[in-house]
């Protein structure tokens, strides 16, 4: 299915950047950092079992671009089926998920009803797009995270604390490099006790939103997760977890860029880093660079 023929909002997208940019709409592979089409990165990723889908929260333009991406990738796979996760929503309210997503399939609801309902208010309104190219071409829309009242143990009192049946079977702590990044950016707002708790909730985090990512999916199923880039960055965190706990799954990831937030320097070394090495297998960028 064509991208054009889909909602207005992911046309205004391809609307936009068709205008002469240096960073908006660029889109670089990983590893080589050659710029690519986004309709040839749909045509590298159509035979994934997991795409994750790394993002900054709440920015129009990337929700925007992840539409089109899910768009470009579940068109071009018939009806081998597709679902969306998304991060903001908690695995064990997905019957709850399921009848308010039937509701908005129906018509009888809007995004922004679905938003309401499921969010407590419209606030994240900019993912719109996404729950319409995920009705428009006959997907599911998953919740796989862990509540915030789940999760409240383990940042105040660490992995001891954790209630009864929310560590998945198979649990395990990831070390190394994500924990040098996590550690870099909470000095200096929590103590080492403080941090060695909450890098235990966001390994929780990852684990969780992986064991539900891979719970109940059918073998030709391909599944999208909506998830802060810091859980898959450098394929760490969720991403290893599901690589880990799929047993050789076809695991891609995408990192959305809100270029505005940086100089053109930082962007020409956010793709691979001497430390962490690459990113993600494709990093796709909008708006335009801080002109500073």
């Amino acid at each position: 299915m064509s991208i054009l023929r889909l909602a207005p909002c992911v046309i205004l997208l391809f609307s936009s950047l068709s205008h002469a940019s240096t960073w908006n709409g660029r889109i670089e592979e990983g590893f080589s950092g050659a710029s690519v089409s986004i309709a040839d990165v749909a045509e590298r990723l159509a035979d994934s079992d997991f795409i994750v889908l790394g993002e900054q929260h709440d920015v129009a333009a990337i929700q925007s671009a992840q539409a089109a991406m899910i768009a470009e990738v579940a068109g071009r796979r018939g009806d081998r089926g597709f679902s969306t996760a998304w991060e903001f929503l908690d695995a064990k309210e997905q019957p709850r998920i399921q009848e308010t997503f039937d509701a908005f399939n129906s018509g009888s609801i809007d995004a922004r009803e679905f938003l309401v309902r499921t969010q407590g208010s419209a606030r994240y309104l900019n993912y719109a797009p996404i729950l319409e190219v995920t009705r428009l071409l006959g997907g599911g829309f998953l919740g796989v995270n862990l509540s915030r009242k789940d999760k409240e143990p383990v940042v105040q009192g660490g992995l001891g604390a954790a209630l009864p049946g929310t560590v998945p079977s198979g649990f395990g702590m990831e070390f190394g490099g994500y924990f040098d990044r996590f550690k870099s950016a909470m000095e200096g707002h929590a103590t080492p006790e403080q941090i060695s708790n909450y890098y235990s909730a966001q390994c929780l985090t990852d684990d969780v939103m992986a064991y539900h990512l891979i719970s109940g999916r059918v073998a030709s199923e391909l599944r999208f997760l909506v998830v802060g880039a810091f859980h898959s960055d450098f394929g760490d965190g969720v991403v290893k977890r599901l690589r880990l706990r799929s047993g050789g799954a076809r695991v891609r990831t995408v990192r959305f860029v809100d270029a505005s937030l940086y100089t053109v320097a930082e962007l020409r070394g956010l793709r691979q880093d001497p430390l962490y090495g690459v990113v993600a297998d494709f990093v796709y960028y909008l708006n335009e660079p801080k002109a500073f």
